[in-house]
C-alpha cells in the first residue's frame, strides 16, 4: 500500500470510531509525507457517510484546514453516477441488495443509491480504489461485518488487491487496536470469489 493510501485510511478509521485524539497529530503526518489538504478534506468528507455527522464534525475541526476544497457543479446527475458506481461495487449481487433496502423503507434504496453512491463515494476527487479502502478501514474500525464484508468484494472490484485490503485494515487497527474478527471476516470474504 502507498503512504498516502494507509495516511487515508487510518485517519478515516481513526474519525469513524471516535479516536478524536489521534487525529491532529496524524493531520500533520500526513501534510508532511506530501498529501494534499484537498485529499484530506475530501476524505474527511466521506466520514460522514459512515459514522455520521457529530464524527465528521470532530474531524473536521481537527483538521485545521487552510485552502476550500474543490466541489462540485450543481447538476451533477447524482442518480445516474450513483447506480454506476453501485452496480460497479456490487456487481452481479446489485439488484438483490437493491431489493433488500427498497424492502426495508421505500425510499431507502433511492437515498443509497443517490447520496452515498452518487453524492459522496462518486466523487471525482479521489480514486474510487482509495474509497474503498477507506471505507473497508472504517468499517472494520467500528465493527460493521456485513458491510464490510461488502466493501471488500467492492474494493476487490475496482481492483484492490488482497494485500492492500489487508494493509488497509492493518491501518485501521493503529487507530483502533487488533480487530481479530473484521481479519477473520476479510480473510473469508477474500477467499470467496
Amino acid at each position: 500500500m502507498t503512504d498516502r493510501v494507509r495516511h487515508l485510511c487510518r485517519l478515516t478509521a481513526a474519525a469513524a470510531a471516535g479516536k478524536r485524539g489521534l487525529l491532529p497529530d496524524w493531520y500533520r503526518e500526513a501534510r508532511a509525507a506530501g498529501i494534499a489538504m484537498a485529499d484530506l478534506q475530501e476524505a474527511t468528507l466521506q466520514v460522514f457517510l459512515f459514522a455520521g455527522y457529530p464524527r465528521t464534525i470532530d474531524a473536521f475541526e481537527c483538521l485545521d484546514a487552510e485552502t476550500t476544497p474543490p466541489s462540485e457543479a450543481a447538476d451533477i446527475d447524482l442518480e445516474k453516477r450513483g447506480r454506476e458506481l453501485f452496480a460497479q461495487i456490487y456487481g452481479p449481487h446489485k439488484q438483490t441488495v437493491l431489493d433488500k433496502l427498497d424492502a426495508w423503507h421505500p425510499d431507502f434504496a433511492r437515498f443509497v443509491i443517490r447520496d452515498a453512491y452518487g453524492q459522496v463515494l462518486g466523487r471525482p476527487f479521489l480514486p474510487v480504489l482509495e474509497r474503498e479502502l477507506m471505507a473497508v478501514a472504517m468499517l472494520a474500525a467500528m465493527g460493521m461485518r456485513a458491510q464490510l464484508r461488502a466493501h471488500v468484494r467492492g474494493a476487490q472490484r475496482v481492483g484492490a488487491t488482497p494485500a492492500r485490503i489487508r494493509e488497509a485494515l492493518a491501518a485501521a487497527e493503529e487507530a483502533v487496536g487488533e480487530l481479530i474478527d473484521a481479519r477473520a471476516l476479510v480473510e473469508r470474504a477474500l477467499s470467496v470469489r
